[in-house]
């Protein structure tokens, strides 16, 4: 076995465990945790599981892109995470006590469509052997390929980033786009449904491969079609579903003091709001 695998897969998951370990007394200071402790810890669990999982894979068979759909994940998750909770505290808990704070809120609005779509798509789409159940699947992950990169892309090009409900939790994105806060509001249905016709094609490759799968395959598949259900999934669907209601800015009812769009938030919110 190739050592280099080895220490790639113990480099990321040493970002993730650096990362949880910030970000969680960054959120116990913000207020974040305290919102909702069970679904919080249930995330970081969730995704831990991913990463442990993914570098394990990628050190033992890095030409399986399962591997690394699972680490792609649970780094984005992880780093997303402690930026927006680096940047909540830097510029409402403890203004001006950290630098950095509008890369930091930049890169905290950033992965979550990623996460989205790694986690709810492409992983259904490869799993478990990290190719598509056949060549006429490829349109498929094309879109979502397309789709995931475009919503990120007019993400990070919001012409103001968000900390809160106030309005004084607002800064300007360095390189925002005037006009695309509103656009990406005016297309919320549009995308839905494109995410919704992507997520059923994705799933219903995964039952085609389960119905035609045998003896350990069948076993691994049974597993992840449980796992499914579970975080980060759900925890990933409820951040999405924030997200679109909030574009280009936080609802009004919403009361957590994250950033919105991300899990936390989206725990918080829905939680507040039924």
């Amino acid at each position: 076995m190739d050592k280099r695998w080895t220490w790639i897969a113990w480099f990321m998951l040493a970002i993730c465990a650096v990362s949880l370990v910030v970000a969680l007394p960054l959120g116990v200071a913000n207020g974040t945790f305290q919102q909702d402790p069970a679904n919080q810890v249930l995330l970081f669990l969730g995704f831990s599981a991913f990463m442990v999982v993914g570098a394990l894979v990628v050190a033992h068979r890095p030409g399986n892109a399962i591997g690394w759909l699972f680490s792609a994940s649970a780094l984005l998750a992880f780093t997303g995470q402690l930026a927006g909770q680096y940047a909540v505290y830097a510029y409402v808990s403890r203004p001006g006590s950290l630098p950095g704070v509008t890369f930091a809120a930049w890169y905290g609005y950033l992965p979550w469509f990623l996460v989205l779509a790694l986690t709810l798509i492409f992983t259904p789409l490869l799993f478990p052997s990290g190719r598509l159940l056949s060549a006429r699947w490829r349109s498929v992950a094309w879109l979502a390929g397309v789709a995931t990169a475009v919503m990120t892309t007019l993400t990070s090009l919001q012409p103001e980033l968000s900390f809160g409900t106030g309005p004084d939790q607002v800064i300007a994105n360095p390189i925002g786009v005037a006009g695309v806060g509103s656009f990406l509001q005016s297309r919320v249905v549009s995308a839905l449904i494109v995410l919704l016709v992507v997520l059923a094609a994705a799933f219903g490759s995964l039952v085609i491969r389960l119905r035609r799968s045998r003896g350990e395959e069948r076993q691994q598949l049974k597993w992840f079609t449980y796992a499914a259900a579970l975080v980060p999934c759900q925890s990933s669907a409820t951040a999405c579903r924030h997200r679109w209601a909030t574009l280009p800015m936080p609802s009004p009812s919403c009361s957590c003091r994250s950033r919105p769009g991300s899990p936390s938030c989206a725990i918080g919110c829905t939680t507040s709001t039924g």
